[in-house]
Parts: C-alpha cells; sequence; structure tokens
C-alpha cells in the first residue's frame, strides 16, 4: 500500500462529507434527505478511489484494441513535482477561501475564477467571459431567483450594499 501526498485531497473529502453526514443527520428526514444521501454516496466513492489510489496495480502489457478513456497514470511522474502539484492545489483552495472571508462568496467566485483561467494561461478575453458568466449566474440564480442569504464578510458587503438591497 502507498499512500502519496496526492492522496490527502481525498482524505479532505472523505472527512467533509462524513461531516456534513453527521451534521445532517440531527435535522429533520425532510431537510437532510439530500446531503444525507448524496454525502453517504461520496463518503463511499471517495472511499473507494483512496483505496484503487494507494492499492498497488498489475500491469497488464496487452494493449487495447480499441482507445479507452483511462485516466493516465502518474505513478513514474517525479515526486517533487507531484508534491508542488498537490500544494499548489491547495494553495488555490486556501486563497479561494480566504478570498470568500474578505469580499463574499458571490465576488469571489468571479474573481478566482478570472485568476484561475489567467494564471493558467486563457486569454484576457476568455477570462473575463468566464468570470462575467458566473457573475451572471450568481446574480441571476442565487440573488434574483433563489434569494440566498450570503453569509457576512469583511470587505464585500461594502461593495455590494451600494447596488442591492441587503
Amino acid at each position: 500500500m502507498r499512500f502519496k501526498p496526492s492522496d490527502l485531497f481525498t482524505v479532505f473529502i472523505i472527512l467533509v462529507l462524513a461531516a456534513a453526514v453527521a451534521v445532517a443527520s440531527q435535522w429533520v428526514l425532510r431537510a437532510s434527505i439530500i446531503i444525507l444521501f448524496l454525502g453517504s454516496l461520496g463518503v463511499v466513492l471517495a472511499t473507494a478511489q483512496l483505496a484503487i489510489d494507494c492499492l498497488p496495480r498489475k500491469r497488464v502489457a496487452a494493449a487495447p484494441s480499441r482507445p479507452t478513456m483511462e485516466l493516465p497514470i502518474f505513478e513514474d511522474k517525479n515526486p517533487k513535482e507531484t508534491l508542488r502539484g498537490t500544494f499548489e492545489i491547495w494553495g488555490w483552495l486556501v486563497g479561494i477561501l480566504v478570498l470568500i472571508r474578505i469580499i463574499g462568496l458571490d465576488l469571489a467566485l468571479p474573481v478566482f475564477v478570472f485568476a484561475y483561467a489567467r494564471f493558467y494561461g486563457a486569454s484576457w478575453r476568455l477570462c473575463a467571459i468566464l468570470a462575467l458568466m458566473i457573475a451572471a449566474f450568481i446574480f441571476g440564480i442565487y440573488d434574483q431567483i433563489m434569494h440566498v442569504y450570503w453569509p457576512e464578510s469583511v470587505l464585500g458587503d461594502l461593495f455590494l450594499d451600494e447596488f442591492f438591497d441587503r
């Protein structure tokens, strides 16, 4: 059994889903049924993925007769690059959480999408289009149709209170 640094993300997902199921199990069934179902399914599938990733695999030498949809295997990759990539993923996740706390979820998601796409080589035009699409989706669906309550943020309320009644 080989545990790689990239498996920490799968463990994190298992813990988050298990915590969601534990919290939702104390709610009324009607309110928690979706979280209980999807969270439990997610825990099972993420645990299975972790087992598949950690258990040694036997390589089969026979080539498939037709193209398959399998993911590439990264076992032969440089471990330092894999570790750097893992920290990079965690950096993006921590960054979005900090951004959400500072400017709020409804502003942080378009900023995050723009920064992420630009960092990985998208053109300025494509970044702007993607950020505007997510902003329009958040405004149209969550603000106008569903009237979602957005949690307090440090600076986001200063910006949005000028434009919206909150």
